[in-house]
């Protein structure tokens, strides 16, 4: 453990002192920003329960794909939530298909075109990773390519 701290401090020195050089023209050229943390936390297992869909009049249904980032730390314990306000709307266990990790999710609502948020729970990091998704649309097609489909947790 000492020694994780010991390398810990010896990589924060080293970046705050590259950080601190200059070019010699007396500027500074500020660090490129690194990508969100995907270090372990602490977050416990969600207990996400998936509502009843006969309240609801519409559902929206996508089949969702973990990012490249991610992954390599996904696991069959893995759970992502549907969010609209702070209700939840839906949930999805992960299915690892080949080499790919996806979550099947069926999304509930009243109303079109509300924001969704969506939130991905790594058991192997103990972290929820949260994002503002997309809108509800009923009509969107479950499976495809881009953003709702492959959503980027992590940048």
């Amino acid at each position: 453990m000492m020694m994780k701290k010991s390398i810990l401090a010896l990589a924060a020195f080293a970046f705050m002192a590259w950080g601190c050089s200059s070019d010699g023209d007396g500027t500074s050229t500020p660090p490129t920003p690194t990508p969100t943390d995907i270090s372990a936390g602490t977050d416990v297992r969600p207990t996400w329960q998936s509502p009843n869909y006969d309240l609801y009049e519409q559902t929206m249904i996508v089949e969702v794909q973990l990012q490249d980032e991610l992954a390599k730390y996904a696991s069959e314990q893995d759970l992502i939530c549907a969010t609209i306000g702070n209700e939840v709307r839906g949930v999805a266990e992960a299915q690892q298909i080949e080499d790919q990790w996806l979550f099947s999710l069926v999304i509930g609502s009243n109303d079109v075109g509300v924001n969704v948020g969506l939130s991905y729970y790594c058991d192997k990091l103990h972290r929820i990773f949260t994002i503002q998704w997309t809108r509800f649309d009923a009509t969107v097609t479950p499976t495809g390519q881009g953003g709702i489909y492959q959503p980027d947790f992590v940048k």
